[in-house]
């Protein structure tokens, strides 16, 4: 399985605390808009090869996803992309697949077009940028931005463990709190950063480290019970479950700050609440908003110190996004009336009828889904097993979980790729374990398709120590013999993947 460490720094391409006060103004609001955004690479001629993919990924905070753009560079170093984009000024990272992690932050402005210029030197690192408008950063901020978010993550603050299992909720928080206060010291070494940038990063990995910590509050006191209990297991009755007062702390994160909207993270925290069993927020499915949002503001406006704005907002859009994204199932005629009676034309709208009818062509791309139970055998033989169910068939097993954001971002990917493989006898099985939610696996698949199959813990660690691997995602192919022909940990592309399918083949 991933460790907690990989799940940050995968789940969050690139904040709780201020480490400045930031004036609230020029900020971001949500509005629906489509840039254009051109520009150049520069290659050392030690680091060219024969294709180059250039990647901008940007949030999309009201359709609860960041979404990711790629395009060939042509023999120049040039590109050509058309973005959609929720928010009238959005903040974006570039990169290429010459370092997929050595990323640049752009801003996008509705209505304008976007020209960017970046190099790399002989190291391989971005070393200049140039945009046709900075919005108020600077090159250096631009350019280091992404390297101080991650340096966020890898830093260690060197805090001792300690039993937390058998303390109050608001203790962890408080945990919690006192590690983010310390990784703050992180922003104060060179190279140094406006305080305006700094506060962007911040709050965007705070809430990352809410998203990965604080929501998996049990397997969090499952972990620190065997670190402080000489490995052993604890019982089921050895750890609290949240109840919904226990979110008390959503008040001090200030969630109508504009600011979120430049984050990442934003949208993978709102529907973390929706999906939350302490606070237990009913689905909107054919709910008229207004009555939807009357039922939330009851449940959490004690909690979050307000019943109004931005917030509420994003609960909006992430209610529907989490049918549109995670389920693959384009709106219902209900559905749609009910969003055209409350937003009346408006941006919100615009944005989520929009999504609406991409999702109706992707949904058309799916794969037919089978549940399946997992055979009943040795351990041992459990691959086997699953593997001679398909008997004359290419078999691709992908290995995954819900809350792996590069899992569910390779199977975004591939969905073109799979539709060239029908009618070539090439099956694609699913395998994940109980570190995905049964309620939201079960969600998840509705938009995947394909063979699924849902092992217990001990299959799990089974199957991942007979063939040697420990991150996710994982993928292996079989032949139609049975044989396996191919294991690789992480998704390398969809070209490569189709070079490594059809040697299968």
């Amino acid at each position: 399985m991933l460790s907690r460490k990989m799940k940050l720094t995968y789940t969050i391409l690139l904040f709780l605390l201020p480490v400045t006060v930031c004036a609230q103004t020029d900020l971001p609001v949500l509005q629906a808009g489509t840039v254009s955004v051109s520009g150049e690479v520069t290659i050392p001629v030690s680091l060219r090869k024969d294709s180059i993919w250039l990647f901008l990924r940007i949030p999309q905070p009201f359709t609860g996803e960041f979404k990711t753009y790629k395009t060939l560079l042509d023999f120049a170093g040039q590109f050509e992309l058309k973005v959609n984009t929720e928010t009238n000024l959005s903040r974006c990272v570039v990169s290429t697949d010459i370092d997929l992690n050595n990323m640049v932050t752009v801003l996008l402005k509705n209505g304008e077009e976007s020209k960017i210029s970046f190099s790399y030197n002989n190291d391989g690192v971005i070393d200049r940028l140039e945009v046709n408008d900075m919005h108020g950063f600077t090159e250096e901020e631009l350019i280091q931005g992404p390297a101080k978010f991650s340096e966020l993550t890898t830093y260690r603050t060197g805090t001792p463990i300690a039993p937390l299992y058998d303390k109050a909720f608001s203790v962890y928080i408080d945990h919690v709190n006192g590690i983010l206060k310390r990784k703050r010291m992180v922003l104060t070494k060179p190279p140094l950063l406006s305080g305006k940038i700094n506060e962007i990063i911040f709050r965007d990995y705070s809430l990352a480290v809410y998203h990965m910590y604080v929501f998996s509050y049990h397997d969090q006191m499952v972990l620190n019970y065997r670190r402080t209990n000489d490995g052993k297991m604890p019982d089921s009755s050895a750890i609290r479950k949240p109840v919904r007062e226990d979110y008390a702390f959503l008040k001090d994160l200030d969630l109508n700050n504009r600011l979120y909207l430049y984050s990442f993270n934003y949208p993978l925290f709102t529907q973390e609440l929706l999906q939350s069993n302490a606070l237990n927020i009913p689905r909107i499915q054919d709910t008229p908003i207004n009555e939807w949002m009357k039922s939330v503001k009851d449940m959490l406006g004690t909690l979050t110190g307000s019943d109004q704005g931005l917030f509420y907002d994003i609960l909006v859009g992430n209610a529907y996004a989490m049918q549109l994204n995670t389920e693959l199932k384009p709106l219902t005629s209900k559905q749609v009336e009910n969003i055209r009676n409350y937003y009346k034309g408006g941006d919100l709208e615009k944005i989520l009828l929009r999504k609406n009818e991409e999702v109706t062509r992707l949904a058309m791309l799916k794969e037919t889904l089978v549940v399946n139970n997992t055979p009943v055998t040795a351990p041992e033989e459990l691959m086997s097993a699953i593997v001679s169910r398909y008997k004359g068939k290419t078999v691709i097993v992908d290995f995954w979980a819900t809350w792996c954001a590069p899992c569910l971002e390779a199977m975004q990917a591939y969905r073109d790729l799979k539709k060239q493989l029908v009618g070539k006898d090439a099956v694609f099985v699913y395998i994940t374990s109980p570190s995905s939610p049964q309620k939201l696996w079960e969600r998840h698949i509705q938009g995947i398709g394909g063979q699924q199959y849902y092992l217990t813990s001990k299959e799990w660690r089974h199957v991942l120590d007979s063939f040697n691997f420990s991150a996710i995602p994982t993928y292996m192919i079989f032949d139609k013999t049975g044989a396996l022909k191919q294991q690789f940990t992480g998704y390398p592309g969809n070209e490569e993947m189709q070079r490594r399918i059809e040697a299968a083949l």
